[in-house]
């Protein structure tokens, strides 16, 4: 949502300053800008003797303070996305505080339950969610043709599901981390088992062995039938899904493990999203997380 990318913003820019160290910093960098500004007009009109700048920095000196502290500001933002590479098989891993579809990637992640349902009636998926995002941005109108492409790729894969029901009838039950593509111009959305549901769609029997078969699954299954390219994923079990063990970090590392350390090259990019509103809400730790992206890419072989 458009609120939280604009407070994602604002804390980025201001969320470390609390401090004592880091407001003494901000200040000092303040200083440095104003400083700069001035001893560059000075400078210009010993030199060629233009001193209309340093007039106007002298006319307009309370500006020039909030250029400067703005200017602090963004030099010492906090960073809301770290890097890291690993060299011998050339896979890149961002990992990035974005809502996953305004990440540009060939292919995507979509956390769903064993029924594969897309109904989003009284909430059954919730449009909060990274799959009601996807139905609402891409299929609002075409739920059917979506059901239809999720049952071809589990029947082209040989996947059979056992007979099941819920309040909306009949329905075919699959395997935690049962994995269906979904092919739409040209990009690919796995849709990634991750939860059991009970008859109203609610999560049931959530345990952190979900999220290990679910990353298995996807990884199987794009090594298998998929496509090595830029792949974007969101944080499985952290969400909807509600799995008490699946925490930010532990999620962030286990994915990051989980590509890092497969035999099969999957992706020539991972990018990790993580959701702004777990920012906003200071459930994120960059840099810590950013420690360990790089030492599992430097030291990890």
């Amino acid at each position: 949502m458009l609120k939280y990318r604009i407070h994602t913003i604002w804390k980025s820019l201001t969320g470390e300053k609390t401090t004592l160290k880091a407001f003494t910093k901000l200040i000092l960098t303040a200083i440095g800008c104003i400083s700069s500004v001035f001893t560059f007009a000075v400078l210009i009109k010993d030199w060629v003797g233009f001193d209309k700048f340093e007039l106007l920095c002298k006319k307009y000196w309370l500006a020039l303070i909030l250029i400067g502290f703005v200017a602090s500001l963004i030099i010492n933002h906090e960073k809301i996305s770290c890097h890291g590479s690993k060299e011998d098989d050339d896979l890149i891993i961002d990992v990035k505080i974005n809502s996953l579809f305004k990440i540009a990637a060939s292919s995507y992640v979509i956390p769903t339950n064993t029924y594969f349902r897309t109904i989003m009636d009284d909430e059954y998926i919730s449009p909060n969610s990274v799959q009601g995002a996807f139905q609402t941005k891409y299929y609002k109108k075409s739920l059917d043709e979506l059901n239809a492409k999720i049952a071809q790729s589990l029947a082209d894969q040989g996947i059979v599901g056992v007979a099941s029901r819920d309040n909306y009838g009949n329905v075919k039950k699959y395997p935690i981390g049962t994995v269906a593509k979904v092919t739409r111009k040209k990009k690919h959305y796995y849709f990634v088992a991750i939860c059991d549901v009970n008859e109203f769609g609610k999560p049931i029997r959530q345990n952190y062995g979900n999220v290990t078969d679910a990353l298995n699954g996807l990884i199987a299954t794009i090594n298998r039938c998929g496509h090595c390219d830029d792949l974007a994923i969101p944080l499985i079990g952290t969400g909807r899904a509600a799995i008490r063990e699946a925490t930010i970090d532990k999620v962030v590392q286990d994915t990051i493990d989980f590509f890092l350390d497969s035999n099969d090259k999957i992706a020539r990019k991972l990018v990790i999203c993580i959701s702004p509103k777990d920012y906003c809400d200071g459930k994120v730790n960059i840099k810590k997380i950013a420690n360990y992206l790089e030492f599992k890419c430097e030291f990890d072989k």
